[in-house]
């Protein structure tokens, strides 16, 4: 059903345009939210690039903690 009413710039009144714009909301603020987790991202990184770098800091958190688990797991001491 085509809209009848003509929005101004920036206010639509269609329902699938107001979705549209709450669900790329979300996706901004989330991905907002990820660039303060992972350290050395910038603000003009894009969105390909930020999921790559996360992946990429998340894996080499996990090595971090095997490692430092399997030192604990060889430590005598205690």
């Amino acid at each position: 059903v085509p809209c009848k009413i003509r929005a101004k710039r920036g206010c639509a009144t269609h329902p699938r345009s107001i979705a549209e714009r709450v669900r790329r909301t979300k996706i901004s603020e989330r991905m907002r939210k990820l660039q303060e987790l992972v350290p050395n991202m910038d603000k003009q990184t894009n969105t390909s690039d930020m999921l790559d770098f996360a992946v990429d800091y998340i894996k080499d958190l996990q090595r971090q903690v095997k490692t430092l688990s399997d030192d604990r797991a060889k430590c005598s001491c205690s």
